[in-house]
């Protein structure tokens, strides 16, 4: 998504990373809906990880605010191409 953002609609980079995690929002929470209704959703599990997510989240998004576009660019770049090669190694 970020790349779509920033390379066809020109977005910056700190806003395309914005718009990317305020859509993810939308998507998770209609993906969630089947496993609720499988009772697939382990309740307690999910309740810890958001919990320590959300402070996570918080300060990397303060933190990336303070860092440069270039280097944000870059580093989604390496982050990118290790997801690419633990692909593709298995």
């Amino acid at each position: 998504m970020v790349p779509l953002l920033t390379n066809l609609l020109r977005m910056p980079q700190h806003v395309a990373h914005g718009t990317s995690l305020a859509i993810i929002i939308f998507v998770a929470a209609l993906g969630v809906l089947p496993y609720i209704a499988d009772g697939d959703v382990e309740w307690k599990l999910a309740a810890a990880l958001a919990i320590g997510s959300t402070g996570a989240a918080m300060v990397g998004a303060r933190t990336m605010t303070l860092v440069p576009e270039l280097w944000l660019r870059r580093a989604f770049a390496v982050f990118i191409l290790f997801v690419a090669l633990r692909l593709l190694l298995g």
